[in-house]
């Protein structure tokens, strides 16, 4: 089976694209969503999976990822840097799937439909696509549902739910960690928590992420992770406008 195996989750965090470079792509129009705001809500009650008073990471990150198993969606990432951003777009209804990644002046877009992906190439006005069949449930990601960034930002470290607030009128639990910043790392050498709020509603989908992290040993992590679930139909690129897949002839 051919396997799409873009590792677009790691390599953001890595501080690379770890896409092949493409050609520019017009904004599609999805603005990027703004830090949540949460209101006060006594009423709203939230749980997420625990062990020993502390969040059970294996746990939250299954349910995340089985909530969205069957969902349509759009996930982002917002990366400190201009033009540093990942999207992935899932309809689960029409088996569409898209992979777009900005970085800096470099676009990398992917879209996967009726068996086919087709990927934006660069400086080729008159062939701005090129295809490649696949077959079964190949995907641009190692994790769409982005369990991978959330694992290596989870790793080895002790979360807790602070709280339950109301956000865009849903209930979610607010998970952080037992160290920030103001507590002295064991080692010169360690990475150093300065900022880390999870959203989590109560399906377990991991509504939003702002990560902000001190690493000696490498750049400075700051990051913004967002998850949507009213995605009626992934946005299709200029540059396949004539062969839309949502288009009577393309699917």
């Amino acid at each position: 089976m051919w396997r799409v195996t873009l590792t677009v989750a790691i390599a953001l965090l890595a501080g690379c694209t770890g896409f092949l470079p493409a050609g520019p792509t017009v904004d599609d129009g999805d603005p990027v969503t703004p830090a949540p705001v949460p209101t006060s809500s006594p009423d709203a009650t939230v749980t997420v999976p625990t062990s020993d008073g502390a969040v059970d990471v294996d746990r939250l990150l299954d349910r995340h990822e089985r909530a969205l198993a069957t969902r349509s969606f759009h996930r982002r990432i917002v990366r400190d840097g201009p033009h540093n951003t990942l999207d992935v777009w899932v309809d689960r209804d029409a088996d569409v799937r898209r992979v777009r990644q900005q970085f800096g002046p470099l676009t990398d877009d992917t879209v996967v439909s009726n068996g086919t992906a087709y990927h934006n190439v660069r400086d080729d006005p008159n062939t701005p696509y090129t295809t490649t069949n696949i077959t079964g449930n190949a995907s641009l990601t190692d994790s769409p549902s982005g369990r991978a960034v959330l694992e290596l930002l989870l790793a080895n470290r002790t979360y807790r739910q602070v709280g339950t607030f109301t956000w865009n009128g849903r209930p979610v639990a607010v998970l952080a960690p037992t160290a920030t910043s103001d507590t002295t790392p064991a080692a010169a050498n360690e990475s150093v928590v300065v900022t880390s709020r999870l959203y989590v509603d109560r399906q377990g989908i991991v509504r939003y992420v702002e990560h902000d992290e001190k690493r000696p040993q490498a750049q400075d992590l700051s990051l913004e992770m967002t998850v949507s679930t009213d995605v009626e139909r992934v946005p299709i690129p200029w540059w396949l406008a004539e062969n839309d897949p949502y288009s009577s002839g393309s699917t």
